[in-house]
């Protein structure tokens, strides 16, 4: 399978919360509904409600944002029982140990894993944090770190409150890059400048002063996934909010997912009192969630209005799907 990619090469720090008010959750993954919702605002804001609607949500598909570093390109590691083999590792709690805290697998890894193929790695493949696996040796590196960072909430009618976020920091030649199926007029006339104007603005909190913002890149080269033609099972690169229609008991006990509760407050409003305003709230699958095979998947963009709210506020879940074979789930 072909994707388009578009890459963000940040220029400042990166804060993603995970909807907690004083910043204790962080997040590391910006997810596929946050990019969608940030590109229809950029979009409605370059181009007008005239030529940008609902419909904008439907035009392409969406991965979540995953890490690279140099050329090497990582996707989440599925809900499955990793065919990964450590050499010279007979601890087996320290190689459970190990599969567990992944997060990354490196695209070739991914595809073999997604292939049903035994993969064999040393120590000095994962990441210092363990977090990050490739194929090459990334003893040492993170590719992205986390530095905490003291603020002060300001309370006008008691003493200020200090408190601490946890910034995301890139390496040098390293960012995170979001995979796209569209077509080639509505990639270069809408996508490419929503992406520029939101590199401006920014991504995740703080935005204000200075934080999430990014540089887009949009190599010519496509990026291929080899996986099997004929999968049993699907995995899902991005948030997937399913239609009523698509759930049913015999689908979920032979899924292995992770079910994620979304809300937080509205951004990009033209009118600065809804800024404290919270969307409804909606569970969605988790990107890396693997579904059976025999079920034709496509999720829905779901309605978050606020009660009261004069205007819509949607959450996407279409979700982009790619086939995989498995022997065992998690």
């Amino acid at each position: 399978m072909e994707f388009r990619i578009v890459k963000l090469k940040f220029i400042a720090p990166l804060l993603l919360s995970k909807g907690s008010a004083d910043y204790t959750f962080i997040d590391e993954t910006l997810h596929s509904d946050t990019i969608k919702n940030a590109l229809f605002a950029c979009a409605l804001h370059l181009f007008g409600n005239h030529q940008i609607n609902e419909s904008f949500f439907s035009r392409f598909t969406l991965s979540s944002a995953f890490p690279f570093y140099d050329q090497d390109f990582f996707l989440p590691k599925p809900f499955i029982r990793l065919n990964l083999t450590i050499n010279n590792t007979s601890d087996s709690y320290k190689t459970a140990k190990k599969k567990k805290k992944l997060m990354w697998l490196e695209r070739s890894i991914f595809e073999s894993e997604c292939n049903g193929r035994i993969v064999n790695v040393e120590d000095e493949n994962f990441s210092a944090s363990g977090k990050l696996l490739s194929r090459r040796s990334l003893r040492g590196r993170n590719v992205y770190r986390f530095e905490e960072q003291q603020r002060v909430k300001v309370n006008y009618t008691a003493d200020s409150e200090p408190f601490f976020t946890m910034q995301m920091h890139f390496e040098p030649n390293a960012g995170l890059y979001v995979l796209v199926r569209t077509d080639d007029e509505f990639f270069n006339t809408i996508l490419k400048p929503a992406f520029r104007l939101l590199g401006d603005s920014g991504v995740g909190s703080y935005r204000n002063v200075g934080n999430g913002h990014f540089l887009p890149e949009f190599p010519e080269e496509k990026l291929t996934l080899h996986l099997p033609q004929n999968g049993n099972a699907m995995v899902c690169l991005s948030w997937y909010c399913p239609l009523r229609e698509e759930l049913s008991e015999s689908m979920l006990r032979a899924a292995s997912y992770q079910l994620i509760k979304r809300g937080g407050y509205l951004s990009s409003v033209e009118d600065e009192q809804y800024m404290s305003w919270r969307k409804k709230s909606i569970y969605m699958f988790q990107e890396g969630s693997v579904f059976p095979a025999d079920n034709n998947l496509i999720g829905k963009l779901a309605d978050v209005t606020p009660d009261g709210l004069p205007h819509k506020v949607y959450r996407d879940g279409q979700a982009l799907f790619i086939p995989i074979n498995i022997t065992s789930h998690v």
